[in-house]
């Protein structure tokens, strides 16, 4: 298998991960990976104050230094890691233009993610109430269709990341789910296969294999990310990723550098 390069990754800033932004770029070289993304959670700019979720992103004023650091890495392991500058975004409507100035900053590509739903976050143990599991995905959908249709990002992140604490329903192959796909597709978006699942009691990636399908017949590119909030998982499960995206009808993935996209074929 071709090594392949990681594009989500945490570090220290966001709260509930360790290690330096080079801890991560080291645990890639190591790895031998050709690349990876330092894509920490971006402010939440949707919440009042400078600092309003110390664990869960970092506080709006970090944000400069976290770019400034991420080009110190990328300096420092010019020719033997390919270090890509990223972030990863929480879609929420309203809040565009606010990270539309933040994210101004020379990245490489931006991850967005669906994390909140109505002021809700996906990962809470239960449900609002009167909220089914139906109601929640298809908000999850909506709001990840109006995702891709923005200038928001580049990769829609962990698409049915929903099923983390089992809020995803039974029939969850929907209509909207490829209307969702269709979405995605035509607004040239790339979506990931996110590793993490397989680390988590879901023991799925995110998307799951049945989506991936669905997905590759719509010609939609897809990157792949570990979600490393330690830097020892960065790389995680790619050998089994890639097997899996081949599977699926996968011939090859994607990366990005300068915000251009480009192919990297799948053995």
């Amino acid at each position: 298998m071709l090594p392949l390069p990681d594009h989500h990754t945490h570090h220290l800033r966001c709260g509930h991960a360790v290690g330096s932004l080079d801890d991560v770029a080291a645990s890639a070289l190591r790895r031998g990976l050709p690349a990876v993304g330092l894509s920490d959670h971006a402010p939440l700019l949707f919440l009042p104050g400078d600092h309003p979720a110390p664990l869960i992103a970092m506080p709006a004023s970090e944000f400069p230094a976290y770019v400034e650091e991420m080009q110190h890495v990328q300096a420092r392991y010019a020719g033997r890691l390919r270090v890509l500058a990223s972030v990863e975004a929480d879609y929420v409507p309203g809040s565009e233009a606010a990270y539309r100035h933040l994210l101004a900053a020379p990245l490489d590509y931006l991850l967005g993610s669906v994390h909140w739903i109505d002021g809700w976050s996906l990962f809470s143990a239960e449900l609002p109430d009167g909220w089914t599991r139906e109601h929640a995905w298809s908000r999850a959908l909506a709001l990840t269709r109006e995702a891709a249709a923005s200038d928001f990002a580049d990769v829609i992140a962990h698409l049915d990341v929903l099923k983390t604490r089992g809020h995803l329903p039974e029939r969850w192959q929907t209509r909207e789910l490829d209307d969702t796909l269709d979405a995605i597709a035509a607004a040239g978006k790339a979506i990931e296969l996110n590793t993490s699942g397989w680390r988590k009691p879901v023991n799925e990636c995110f998307p799951s294999p049945a989506i991936l399908e669905r997905a590759a017949r719509r010609g939609i590119p897809v990157c792949l990310g570990s979600d490393a909030h330690h830097p020892q998982d960065v790389g995680a499960d790619f050998e089994r990723a890639a097997r899996v995206l081949h599977g699926a009808g996968y011939r090859e993935t994607v990366t990005w550098e300068g915000r251009e996209r480009r192919v990297i074929p799948l053995a």
